[in-house]
C-alpha cells in the first residue's frame, strides 16, 4: 500500500534494528499501525503474517510482518433521525465530505463536537458497514433535542457587595433552524441591569453565529454612578482554542463621577476582542493559559458624543512546578486615548477590586480612570482529599496617572475541588489601606 501516512509509519516503525526486544513496545507499535490505517479508511486491516523467530544462539528475535489493508472505505452520507431541526440545518454541523476516507477518530471528534454544543443531547453516531456502495459508509445519527426553555436561578453574598441575585432564560426552540434567545437579570448593590440577546447560527453552527443584543445596566461603583442602555450587532469565530468577537455597538449613558455635575453621552463605537484558552483540564487543571485582548474606538464625527481608542490585555497562567501544588499568575494591563476623560461614559473606564482583580478592596472601588494595571501571584497546596489552601498577594490600580500608588491587597484561601470546579473562600486584606480592613470573597466555577 503506498498511502503517505502509513508509508511514513512503517519507515519510521518504533522498533529498531540492534534494540533490546521489548514485546509490550512491539505490541503497541502494532496498535499505532492498525489506528493509522483504520484513520485513513482502511478499517478491515488484518495481518496476513505476524511471527517472531528468536535465534538464541546469536540473540536475535527477526519480527515478520505482513500487514493487508484490505479495502479502503470512505464517507457516505449522513443521515439524521427525524425531529425539531430542518434537515439543511442538520447537514451544516458535518465536519467531513462525503468522498472523504472514512475515520474513526473524525467520528469521535465529531459526536464529541455535538455533544458540547447548545443544539444536541444523547448523541448516537453508527457508521452503517452493512449498507456501504462503492465503499462508501452512510453514517446514522440520532439525537435528543435539550427542553425548549431553559432556567437559571443563583444566589450569592460579599462582604464588600452584599447579595447578589442573578436568574437567567433560555429560550431554545424558537425557529427549527437553530436561532434561540437568552435573557438575563443580575442585581448587586454595584451593578444591575437585564440583557437580552438573539442568536443566529452562521455557516458552520459549531463554530459561528450572530449575535444581536439589548442590554440596560445600573452602575454603582464607590466613585460614581450610571445608567445606560446598549444596542449590539456581533459576529462570534470559535477555532479550538480562540474565540474571536467582532462586534459593533451603540451605547446611551447618564453618569456622575464623584461631586461632578450629571453628564450625557452617546457612542457608537466597534469592539474587537480575540480569547485564547488552552488548558488540560476544564474543571481540574494542572496546566493552563488564558489571553483575552479587546480593542474598542469610537469618533465624534460618527454618532459619538466624544472620540476615544482603548486596549485592555488579561491573561492568567496556571502551572505546576511541585507535587500537588499550583501557582496561579495573573495580569491586566488597559490603555485608553481619549482628549477629556470627563466625556468618556463611566461604564467605558476602567475600575479595579474585587475577587477577580485586588482582593481585599470591595468591586470596582478603585477608579474610574483612563489606565488600568492589576497583577496577581496565588500559590495553591492541597491538603486533604479534596480540599486546597491557597496565599495570594494582589496589586495594582485604576486611575488617570501612571505614578499613582499601587493598591495591595493579600490574605490566605481554602478551595474545595468539586464536579463543577473549584469553590474558593478567600480571607483578604488591604494592606495599602491605613486601617488595613478584612474582607470575604466567595466564587464558584472553574479556572479557565
Amino acid at each position: 500500500n503506498k498511502n503517505p501516512q502509513i508509508q511514513q509509519f512503517v519507515k519510521k516503525f518504533p522498533i529498531k534494528v540492534g534494540e533490546v526486544f521489548n514485546s509490550t513496545a512491539y505490541e503497541k507499535a502494532k496498535a499505532q499501525l492498525f489506528q493509522i490505517a483504520a484513520n485513513q479508511g482502511y478499517v478491515k486491516a488484518y495481518l496476513e503474517q505476524n511471527e517472531i523467530l528468536i535465534d538464541r544462539k546469536n540473540n536475535r528475535a527477526t519480527i515478520l510482518i505482513h500487514f493487508n489493508t484490505g479495502p479502503r472505505y470512505y464517507f457516505g452520507p449522513v443521515i439524521f433521525d427525524a425531529g425539531f431541526y430542518q434537515p439543511a440545518f442538520l447537514q451544516r454541523f458535518v465536519s467531513f465530505r462525503q468522498g472523504e476516507p472514512f475515520s474513526s477518530e473524525k467520528l469521535i471528534k465529531f459526536q464529541q463536537a455535538l455533544e458540547g454544543s447548545y443544539y444536541f443531547q444523547r448523541i448516537l453516531i453508527t457508521p452503517q458497514f452493512d449498507q456501504t456502495i462503492d465503499n462508501r459508509v452512510p453514517i446514522h445519527l440520532s439525537f435528543q433535542t435539550p427542553k425548549a426553555k431553559k432556567y437559571n436561578f443563583g444566589l450569592g453574598y460579599g462582604t464588600s457587595t452584599g447579595p447578589r441575585l442573578t436568574a437567567g432564560l433560555s429560550l431554545r426552540h424558537l425557529t427549527n433552524t437553530g436561532q434561540h434567545f437568552d435573557a438575563q437579570l443580575k442585581l448587586s448593590s454595584v451593578s444591575s441591569g437585564i440583557a437580552g440577546k438573539y442568536y443566529i447560527p452562521g455557516k458552520d453552527p459549531l463554530t459561528e453565529q450572530w449575535v444581536t443584543g439589548l442590554n440596560y445596566q445600573r452602575f454603582i461603583p464607590k466613585n460614581g454612578s450610571s445608567s445606560s442602555g446598549t444596542l449590539s450587532q456581533g459576529y462570534i469565530k470559535k477555532d479550538q482554542y480562540w474565540q474571536n468577537n467582532i462586534t459593533l455597538n451603540y451605547l446611551l449613558e447618564r453618569f456622575k463621577v464623584k461631586d461632578k455635575p450629571v453628564k450625557k453621552s452617546h457612542l457608537l463605537y466597534p469592539d474587537l476582542n480575540f480569547v485564547y484558552s488552552k488548558a488540560d483540564d476544564l474543571i481540574h487543571p494542572l496546566g493552563g493559559k488564558s489571553v483575552n485582548l479587546s480593542l474598542r474606538g469610537s469618533s465624534d464625527g460618527l454618532l459619538s458624543s466624544t472620540s476615544f481608542i482603548q486596549g485592555e490585555m488579561k491573561a492568567k497562567y496556571l502551572f505546576s512546578p511541585f507535587d500537588k501544588s499550583h501557582i496561579i499568575l495573573r495580569g491586566d494591563l488597559g490603555y485608553t486615548i481619549v482628549k477629556d476623560i470627563n466625556l468618556l461614559p463611566l461604564s467605558m473606564r476602567f475600575f479595579a477590586g474585587g475577587i477577580n482583580s485586588i482582593r481585599g478592596f470591595p468591586d470596582s472601588s478603585i477608579g474610574p480612570g483612563r489606565y488600568l494595571m492589576v497583577g496577581s501571584v496565588e500559590l495553591q497546596r492541597h491538603v486533604y482529599n479534596n480540599w486546597s489552601g491557597a496565599l495570594f498577594y494582589d496589586f495594582g490600580n485604576a486611575s488617570n496617572n501612571f505614578d499613582t500608588s499601587l493598591n495591595r491587597g493579600a490574605g490566605i484561601g481554602i478551595i474545595y475541588d468539586s464536579v463543577i470546579g473549584p469553590i474558593k473562600l478567600y480571607v483578604a486584606q488591604a494592606i495599602s489601606k491605613r486601617t488595613k480592613p478584612h474582607s470575604i470573597e466567595f466564587s464558584i466555577g472553574p479556572e479557565f
